[in-house]
């Protein structure tokens, strides 16, 4: 795991103030300053919290600190939850996603997640996700989006079930497969979209136009 850390952020006090709260958990704050132009560069990952509350700024951000290296883990720190540009901060290559409403210790733990390499997400996810109880068949509307990424009708059908958060044995007992079959759809959206892992299927499809809702 890495812990090595540089801290993005156009206000003096928020760097200060992260600097200091990273070094009394133990990461090693290699830089602190307003542009993404002075991230320094490294042989090894290390993470890159961005503290920038404009959403609109963000997957920029985040797609210009790649493109500074490779190496690079960044981190959002946004001040309110939104959807779309946590989707796109994902896209062009951040490590997580975090609202600065979060506690103290749960954002370290995130921190700490993110430099061991998972992907970290807010729990507002979960309501932006419009979950529904598991009672009745799902339907689902495609989009131009999902008709261009190839998916079956019944690929659709799990990628929505992903949405509302289902594993898949809650999906086999809904569309009424086995649950091996389910394992393969999983892996041929994940495929098809692009994407790493369910999370991040469930964020490209609700950003894409893909509906969930009760028959």
């Amino acid at each position: 795991m890495c812990n090595q850390v540089q801290i993005r952020s156009s206000s003096d006090i928020s760097r200060e103030g992260l600097a200091h709260f990273l070094r009394s958990d133990g990461f090693e704050v290699l830089e602190s300053g307003c542009v993404v132009e002075d991230v320094v560069a490294s042989n090894t990952n290390f993470l890159v919290v961005v503290d920038e509350p404009d959403s609109s700024l963000q997957p920029g951000t985040v797609a210009e600190i790649k493109a500074l290296s490779t190496w690079a883990l960044p981190v959002v720190l946004a001040e309110r939850f939104d959807l779309n540009a946590m989707s796109e901060c994902f896209m062009a290559g951040a490590q997580g996603y975090i609202v600065k409403s979060i506690r103290s210790q749960p954002l370290i733990t995130a921190l700490r997640l993110a430099a061991q390499g998972e992907r970290v997400v807010p729990s507002d996810l979960v309501d932006a996700l419009a979950f529904r109880p598991a009672s009745k068949a799902i339907q689902v509307r495609s989009s131009s989006e999902t008709n261009a990424a190839n998916l079956s009708p019944r690929e659709r059908d799990v990628l929505c079930c992903l949405m509302a958060g289902y594993p898949n044995k809650i999906i086999a007992r809904q569309l009424e497969v086995c649950e091996a079959t389910v394992k393969v759809h999983v892996k041929a959206i994940l495929r098809k979209l692009k994407v790493r892992n369910r999370t991040q299927a469930a964020i490209w499809a609700s950003s894409n136009g893909l509906i969930e809702a009760a028959a």
